[in-house]
């Protein structure tokens, strides 16, 4: 991302526009390495974020709110005490360097006025937040930095501060020093030569003012008039009278860099395009780290599942010859006058079977009535472990028919709300523990997400995301309304307001098509989707969310690629 120099020179004239003999009312610390500033200026409210993270470095005002811990941190507290309510000064950036200073003018506990200067300084995993008294010694600072960590520079309280050792660069702006270095570029990658040898850029600023110039990043040595072109095109980065600030899915811009596309959204300030970027990268990153958890906790119920249906079947294939059992201890006792104690086998005459001849294994060390006895005995011992499996095959089965709903609607979601739901279902479904709150009387609050609705031939066509949702519709949706599913394949609940009145064939083929498109079924062809209308669908008593039955049901085939009409 371009958090270089450059932008920053032009976050800190705007920060300075906006902020300047403004007063801090509120600071807070929502994550460890990063404050909020709520400050008052010109009758106007601001929030100015600075993050010393080292993966998201940044300073920027913000219209988005986080949740900040319970307990206060350290910096923090030394923040609020040292100015808390100080009048700002000034903001600025030095020259080329990616700091942010905030110029404030305080009172100390003798209530005399006293300059203070809050430091940001964006340099990635080196990034700080330094607090630095009139005197120039170090307040404090969010992360401490001792001769452990480096030797060439410490930032701690009670040391004098040091600006990080300034680079030994070219001044991009100075054209003539500029064209004078460019004529040494020996021919490549001329965007990785500008970096090595000028100050403050990017590697996308550096490639941008290339392309412009030359309408190409790689070429081989420069003319001299090449060399005043490009050399043109880095101080051209930085006229403010071309600034247009912009964001688009990967990056954030001053003005629309030609080298990365056209699919970009403009903003009212860099500001406001900073702050839409990162909201959007940690919305995505968080529902991503969210999302992730919650699939490998189901992805391992699921395994656990398949492993104790496993076992059940086994069990049950190991009972299969029970009827034989039975009919060898029947046989047994018809032609025990013809058994002696000590036979390991007798072959007799199977009734059953047109007197087929048939070998039974005998036990020489019991008696015959005791052979008998010991295949009933395995008979009625596999009878009932058969009984028992039963319903306990079938429930793992429904146990992982339902894990299976829950895996589609990961793959439908696409909001926060949606994955509090499936969490929220996971809960229920025992996969997560619940959190004990102390309060009692305090009641845990979901998020609620809404289903997708489209609109087709002027009938509204809900479709739920996940069995929450699938629920919420099912119960909401009117009696003359039509439901439509997926026909034994996991998707999901499609409802038709139909408003009493009688929904067109293409109505309901569109909405089938939606059916099988939002299911297991979405790459297949001639998917077979259930509709009939809601007054026939009911939830079975305790059963899991989503579940349902129907009746009086028609059933369509659709191609879920098909648009709809």
């Amino acid at each position: 991302m371009p958090s270089d120099a450059l932008h920053y020179s032009f976050i800190a004239d705007e920060l300075n526009d906006k902020l300047r003999d403004g007063r801090i009312e509120k600071i807070s610390m929502p994550e460890k390495d990063e404050i909020v500033l709520g400050i008052r200026s010109r009758g106007m409210n601001f929030s100015l974020l600075i993050s010393a993270s080292p993966m998201a470095s940044r300073c920027h005002l913000t219209n988005h709110k986080k949740e900040n811990p319970t307990v206060a941190p350290s910096f923090l507290m030394h923040l609020r005490k040292h100015i808390g309510g100080a009048k700002i000064i000034s903001v600025d950036s030095p020259d080329f360097e990616r700091i942010i200073r905030i110029k404030l003018l305080t009172r100390n506990e003798m209530s005399d006025e006293e300059s203070k200067l809050l430091i940001a300084e964006i340099m990635g995993k080196y990034s700080n937040i330094i607090l630095v008294g009139s005197n120039g010694i170090i307040s404090d600072s969010i992360r401490h930095v001792g001769i452990d960590t480096s030797s060439k520079r410490q930032v701690l309280p009670g040391l004098k501060y040091e600006p990080a050792p300034a680079q030994n660069k070219l001044n991009p702006t100075a054209t003539t020093e500029s064209a004078n270095a460019l004529a040494a570029f020996p021919g490549g990658d001329l965007g990785a030569y500008i970096i090595a040898k000028f100050k403050g850029l990017a590697p996308s600023s550096a490639q941008e003012a290339v392309y412009r110039a030359l309408q190409t990043t790689d070429c081989p040595r420069l003319t001299d008039e090449q060399c005043k072109k490009v050399a043109k095109e880095l101080s051209a980065l930085f006229d403010k009278n071309t600034v247009r600030p912009c964001v688009c899915e990967r990056d954030f811009y001053i003005r629309p860099y030609a080298l990365f596309g056209t699919q970009l959204k403009f903003c009212d300030s860099l500001n406001v395009a900073m702050d839409e970027y990162f909201y959007s990268r940690d919305k995505a990153a968080r529902f991503a780290e969210k999302s992730k958890h919650l699939q490998s906790l189901l992805k391992n119920a699921i395994a656990r599942t398949q492993k104790k249906l496993s076992g059940f079947i086994q069990k049950q294939e190991s009972c299969k010859g029970l009827e034989t059992d039975k009919l060898y201890g029947e046989l047994i006792l018809s032609n025990i006058y013809r058994i002696k104690t000590g036979l390991k086998s007798i072959t007799v005459e199977n009734w059953y079977d047109d007197n087929a001849p048939v070998t039974i294994e005998l036990d020489p060390q019991k008696s015959p009535q005791a052979n008998a006895q010991a295949y009933f005995k395995r008979y009625s011992k596999k009878k009932k472990t058969l009984e028992q499996l039963a319903p306990l095959i079938e429930k793992t089965q429904d146990e992982l028919d339902y894990y299976d709903t829950v895996s589609l609607s990961f793959s439908l979601c696409s909001e926060n709300a949606e994955i509090d739901e499936l969490s929220d279902e996971l809960e229920r479904a025992g996969l997560i523990k619940r959190k004990q709150s102390k309060n009692k009387s305090v009641k845990k609050t979901l998020n609620t997400s809404s289903p997708l609705s489209v609109v087709i031939e002027g009938f509204t066509v809900r479709i739920g995301k996940n069995n929450i949702q699938n629920d919420a519709l099912t119960k909401s949706a009117k009696n003359t309304d039509i439901w439509l599913h997926t026909k034994n394949i996991h998707g999901s609940h499609v409802i038709i307001s139909t408003n009493g009145s009688t929904a067109p064939e293409t109505v309901i083929l569109g909405a089938a098509r939606l059916a099988a498109r939002y299911s297991k079924a979405a790459q297949s062809q001639n998917v077979p989707v259930d509709y009939t209308l809601a007054k026939y669908v009911s939830k079975p008593s305790g059963s899991p969310p989503g579940k349902v039955i129907y009746t009086h049901q028609s059933t369509i085939y659709v191609d879920p690629a098909e648009r709809l009409s």
